[in-house]
């Protein structure tokens, strides 16, 4: 695979631009190098994943270089002190063009996760649409919570599958053709936990469809 984007280094902590189609960690019944590995390999020291991306989700990521700055940021993330936008193409435009979608998620035992109706973790997800694409919208999803799979199932349950995610009600339409789930992760804002210093990151998708 080719070199990793790395938006943002110093020794305490990367930002990287993660590839659709690659794993951040290892996965059952999964082989190959996961995004841990091949930037641990870039940069010559080992580097630990602090909060996932989907397989097929691509953009910004934040690794830990050590054991100190993997906890404080594990820290940031429980208090939701991390900003994190989105964003994605959905085959709908959302009504209205702004809100919030809370729910509490739960995994099935299938393995995939969705709105729970009784359990579950609370889930909180902001969206705004950017620009209208066709019969669907390009929208900026900004996480309150960050769980499994989560701006798939809420736009998903807003009549807003993400283009290309048929795990959550995508169904292609005649000339339509999607390489992997259209989800970026556009923007990363938070404190560096070692520097204090406010840390901004921000990276486009490979996709002409995912620019603003």
């Amino acid at each position: 695979m080719a070199t990793i984007p790395l938006l943002h280094r110093d020794d305490h902590l990367l930002v990287v631009d993660k590839p659709a189609g690659v794993l951040v960690v290892p996965a059952d019944g999964r082989g190959g190098a996961t995004l841990v590995d091949l930037v641990s390999r870039q940069v010559g020291r080992r580097v630990s994943a602090v909060h996932r991306l989907d397989e097929q989700t691509s953009g910004c990521i934040l690794l830990a270089c050590d054991e100190q700055t993997r906890a404080a940021l594990e820290g940031l993330f429980r208090v939701h002190a991390v900003e994190r936008d989105y964003l994605a193409l959905t085959t709908a435009v959302p009504s209205p063009d702004s809100g919030c979608v809370e729910s509490r998620l739960e995994a099935g035992a299938d393995g995939i996760v969705r709105v729970g109706r009784r359990g579950g973790r609370r889930a909180g997800t902001h969206d705004e649409t950017l620009e209208r694409r066709g019969r669907g919208a390009l929208v900026r999803c900004r996480l309150e919570t960050g769980r499994r799979n989560q701006i798939r199932v809420h736009l998903a349950a807003l009549g807003c599958p993400v283009a290309g995610d048929r795990k959550y009600g995508y169904r292609a339409r005649r000339g339509e053709s999607y390489g992997r789930v259209m989800l970026h992760s556009w923007r990363l804002r938070l404190r560096h936990p070692v520097f204090g210093s406010e840390l901004a990151v921000e990276c486009r998708a490979p996709e002409s469809e995912l620019h603003v």
